[in-house]
């Protein structure tokens, strides 16, 4: 007898694929390598969409909380016990305008010039309101619980002598928004911002020196600003003029518009309205958010007729 050689026996066993399951395996890899990049991708879009919406929300709620917290000071004043006579809530506490300032930006150093109201809106920009606020407070310090002396642009209050030789600090705050261009994985995209600009000039006997006005950017995609105005019999009144004026204002009806940064993966389906109920029509990938608020001026004074 013969037995049946080796060799033939190890081919058998040992046989490679075929160029044909070798393709099927191919295709079937392929797939899943496909497939698994789709999820990863969908994923990220998702999350960068959720995360981005999530920052337009802390933004807009920021922007609103700083802004309401301002006006909620106007027209406060230091009871000082060496003071001639009683303290009374500050006249000109608060002023506005319907278009925003001239010359506002949310870096540098401005002018009173910069300030003055505008009289209508830009071509291409958004119609937005500023606000002006002003409020006595303590001298900054770390100790002795004064905390309170500094204003939105974190410099120190401006120093404020009245008659008498009576020493306080306060605060004059000017709050808007301007347009800038902020660089973005997406390339260069022009935004809107909130700034403040703040008035450190000391005061003493009710003149000024020189003026020196700090420039300070606070919140990115805020697009737009508006206040209401309501009076003490509860109506609502035109943008007030005069000191006078502005003392009968009892609340101010806040609104901020917050806008994405970002892709936020919104359908361009989606229809918004601004502070104004003005339509707004968005890019591929953008988000707006309105926010509001209604602020009480506790510090109103009483005037007669």
């Amino acid at each position: 007898m013969h037995p049946r050689p080796p060799a033939r026996r190890s081919r058998s066993r040992h046989r490679g694929v075929t160029l044909v399951e070798l393709m099927v395996g191919l295709t079937i890899g392929l797939v899943l390598v496909i497939i698994a990049s789709a999820v990863y991708l969908y994923s990220k879009q998702s999350y960068n969409a959720v995360s981005e919406n999530s920052q337009m929300e802390e933004n807009g709620r920021f922007a609103i909380d700083l802004v309401t917290k301002s006006i909620q000071s106007a027209g406060f004043a230091m009871v000082d016990p060496t003071a001639p006579g009683p303290t009374l809530p500050l006249d000109s506490k608060l002023a506005a305008c319907d278009y925003g300032y001239v010359n506002a930006n949310s870096t540098g150093t401005l002018t009173m010039a910069d300030l003055a109201c505008r009289t209508s809106t830009p071509a291409g920009q958004r119609q937005s309101a500023s606000i002006f606020t002003r409020y006595e407070t303590d001298a900054y310090g770390s100790t002795g619980g004064k905390q309170q002396g500094f204003d939105c642009t974190s410099a120190a209050a401006a120093s404020k002598q009245l008659a008498g030789g009576v020493q306080t600090y306060e605060v004059r705050s000017y709050l808007f928004v301007s347009q800038v261009n902020a660089q973005t994985p997406y390339g260069t995209k022009s935004m809107g911002q909130l700034g403040c600009v703040s008035d450190t000039t000391p005061v003493v006997n009710g003149v000024s020196g020189t003026l020196a006005l700090a420039s300070q950017p606070i919140v990115p995609g805020i697009e737009q600003l508006a206040f209401r105005y309501i009076s003490t019999a509860g109506k609502v009144v035109p943008t007030p003029v005069t000191t006078l004026d502005w003392q009968g204002i009892a609340s101010v009806d806040v609104c901020v518009l917050g806008r994405s940064i970002q892709a936020s993966g919104n359908d361009t389906g989606t229809t918004y309205a601004d502070c104004y109920g003005a339509a707004i029509t968005p890019g591929p990938s953008e988000s707006y958010r309105v926010f509001r608020a209604t602020v009480a001026l506790r510090n109103t004074v009483t005037v007669s007729p």
